[in-house]
């Protein structure tokens, strides 16, 4: 086993143009899922990878299996991965896994935004098997068109204890007129290529952490600015930012006040139509002060 896990790591390395050829002694799912990477054959890998992560929860394999997607990742951010379409009544899904930072609290949330031509009535994300989320969660409609009600947009919201950890998930998209959709996905543990952190009470800094994906979006940094009115936190100011980062907000942007600032870092790729993204958020406090 240890001389297999060796040469399939091997192969890792060989770019996956090269035509493979029978180099696997044995015929299972992870020599598959070798062999279609190997060749370029995006869906064949994915396929192959759902079947692994199905049959085995050896945690050595689950890191080896997400060396195999970060690498597939490399050919056109994902893509290509999955040949599965929405269907009609589905115009787009967004899976976000958040890790927020405040003074002296972390949380995690998951966000799927999907946006559909028909009323729908559920979004569930599973672990596999059939392992719920998280019960705290929240399902909310939100931004329709009342004019034309040909757009419906939709947010699932789960609160977790921890960060969501690699492996293999299922969504499943209900309409109120019980057509269904479902697909499988994949998280990988990928190390972010930007993060940001606070400098100061009042400038916030970027870092960079690993070379950008060129098939991927460049990484967005998000600055939102919360004020408290009528018992809640509300938006009153956002802007994003695709390249050349900010440090700090735009002078004299706000009256004095107490406000919470949000600074968010977000990458994204894809699994076939899914957008999938990871962000970063840290939040505080943050004082106007009066001019003299």
């Amino acid at each position: 086993m240890n001389k297999l896990l060796l040469l399939l790591g091997t192969c890792l390395c060989v770019p996956i143009t090269v035509q493979a050829a029978d180099w696997f002694e044995q015929n299972t799912p992870l020599t598959q899922t070798h062999q279609h990477l190997l060749e370029g054959d995006l869906p064949g890998t994915f396929s192959s990878l759902v079947e692994v992560w199905q049959l085995d929860e050896n945690t050595n394999i689950k890191t080896h299996l997400n060396d195999l997607l970060m690498q597939a990742l490399t050919v056109d951010c994902g893509k290509g991965l999955d040949n599965k379409e929405f269907p009609d009544w589905i115009n787009a899904i967004t899976i976000r896994r958040l890790t927020i930072q405040s003074p002296g609290r972390d949380a995690y949330q998951v966000l799927i935004n999907a946006s559909a031509k028909k009323d729908i009535s559920d979004i569930r994300l599973t672990k596999w098997v059939d392992k719920p989320l998280s019960s705290d969660n929240s399902f909310t409609e939100s931004d329709s068109d009342p004019v034309t009600d040909a757009e419906h947009n939709y947010v699932k919201r789960y609160n977790l204890n921890n960060e969501i950890s690699k492996g293999l998930y299922r969504i499943d998209v209900t309409a109120d007129d019980q057509s269904s959709w479902s697909a499988w996905v994949i998280f990988g543990d990928q190390k972010p290529y930007r993060t940001v952190r606070w400098a100061s009470k009042d400038h916030w800094q970027v870092e960079k952490n690993a070379l950008l994906n060129k098939f991927c979006p460049l990484p967005k940094l998000g600055v939102s600015v919360y004020d408290y009115v009528k018992g809640k936190y509300q938006e009153i100011w956002n802007h994003s930012y695709d390249s050349d980062y900010p440090s700090s907000l735009p002078a004299d942007s706000l009256p004095p006040d107490r406000y919470v600032l949000a600074i968010s870092m977000t990458q994204q790729r894809w699994q076939g139509p899914i957008i999938i993204e990871q962000s970063q958020v840290i939040s505080k406090t943050y004082d106007v002060a009066a001019k003299q």
